[in-house]
């Protein structure tokens, strides 16, 4: 999916960002709900040129900063306060892959309701087992077993991540389909059960 080409509100300039525009160094009036991929300039998929994603909020961010409107009028002081706000949500949701994966989701099945506690057949009980296994661990301060755990549960959340892109790519081909977006659903509520493991060892 493509982001419509806007234009500045001031100088009519194509737009990189729907937050600034760099021809005129003028904030964009923030008059509707706009996605965080039309914050960052790139295209609504899953898979992100992180580089180009670093670096187009590194120089959003030197253009919106609060601190370089100190002289500015009170209006664009908020103006530029709540467009930082917009675009370090932004960039942390997109910069990540779950948080992405999560996010994109959401935009696809604006029109659905998908079940958000499934899990895959065999999970939970499995989950529950290595919970267990973990708050024994814990309990005997056994680093070398939560070592091993933790590089387990890692291997098993990337291995999802790796299922996201080929998914996600079908989905943009076939938008309306209920079965591929509660497929995707499941795969990230696993994702996340694995993530809360993964936290429960790092505590």
């Amino acid at each position: 999916m493509a982001i419509d080409q806007i234009a500045c509100q001031k100088c009519g300039s194509t737009l990189a960002s729907l937050l600034f525009c760099f021809s005129c160094k003028t904030i964009q009036s923030i008059s509707h709900e706009i996605n965080h991929f039309e914050v960052l300039g790139v295209s609504i998929s899953y898979e992100i040129d992180e580089v180009e994603l670093e670096d187009r909020y590194q120089n959003l961010s030197l253009q919106l900063h609060p601190d370089f409107f100190g002289l500015a009028s009170e209006s664009e002081k908020s103006l530029s306060e709540k467009a930082s706000a917009i675009l370090n949500a932004a960039f942390k949701t997109l910069s990540k892959p779950i948080l992405r994966a999560g996010y994109l989701l959401s935009i696809f099945s604006q029109n659905e309701k998908l079940n958000e506690r499934l899990l895959p057949e065999g999970f939970l009980a499995e989950m529950f087992s290595m919970q267990e296994s973990i708050d024994e661990m814990l309990e005997s301060e056994n680093k070398s077993a939560l070592l091993i755990t933790k590089d387990e549960l890692n291997i098993r959340r990337e291995k999802i991540e790796s299922e996201f892109a080929p998914l996600f790519k079908r989905l943009a081909k076939f938008q309306n389909d209920y079965n591929l977006l509660q497929q995707l659903q499941i795969k990230l509520n696993a994702e996340r059960y694995l993530c809360r493991l993964l936290d429960r060892i790092n505590s």
